[in-house]
């Protein structure tokens, strides 16, 4: 009966033993990061806090690198005294004052422009903010009218030509390419 018992106790050991090694290589450790923590920009464009001053949904709207961008987002100014917030995008400068304790919607707002949009449609274009004292430098997303929520803040508004040509229907009784 001892024999039975010293047995019954060495598999249980060995059990648990395999259940801690297991759980420590699954990843169900107490120790693992909470991804649902991490801070992240749901949206096109970044954002970015600056003393006082938080930017958010910040980006370019623009045709090419050379052409004429709109700057879109929102500024908050937290502090009780009036912020100016300044941009540089590869050498393009806009600057916008935000009065304190109040935000701008740039989309609402007088236009924001760039005179040159610095990056071509679908890159990021290195750019420097400043405000309450403070800089940051990061890459801003440029966009175009392929975006249909942008096409309307394209300067000098968008083009009459599809921006995807492949994704048009081709006119009637034109034969149509394929596999």
């Amino acid at each position: 009966m001892k024999n039975a018992a010293h047995k019954k106790l060495q598999h249980l050991g060995m059990g648990a033993a395999a259940l801690a090694v297991l759980t420590g290589v699954s990843g169900c450790a107490y120790i693992s990061p909470q991804a649902t923590m991490d801070s992240y920009a749901p949206t096109d464009g970044i954002q970015m806090d600056l003393g006082d001053v938080q930017l958010r949904n910040i980006l370019v709207v623009a045709e090419d690198e050379n052409s004429e961008g709109r700057v879109l987002g929102t500024l908050i100014n937290t502090g009780d005294q009036t912020e100016t917030v300044t941009m540089d995008a590869n050498g393009a400068r806009a600057s916008v004052e935000v009065p304190a304790n109040q935000e701008v919607v740039l989309e609402k707002s007088r236009p924001v422009l760039l005179d040159r949009a610095g990056a071509n449609p679908g890159l990021m274009v290195d750019t420097t903010f400043t405000a309450d004292d403070q800089d940051q430098t990061t890459q801003v997303p440029v966009l175009d009218h392929t975006y249909p929520r942008y096409a309307s803040f394209v300067p000098g508004g968008a083009p009459s030509t599809p921006a995807n040509p492949s994704n048009t229907p081709a006119p009637a009784g034109e034969a149509h390419g394929g596999h």
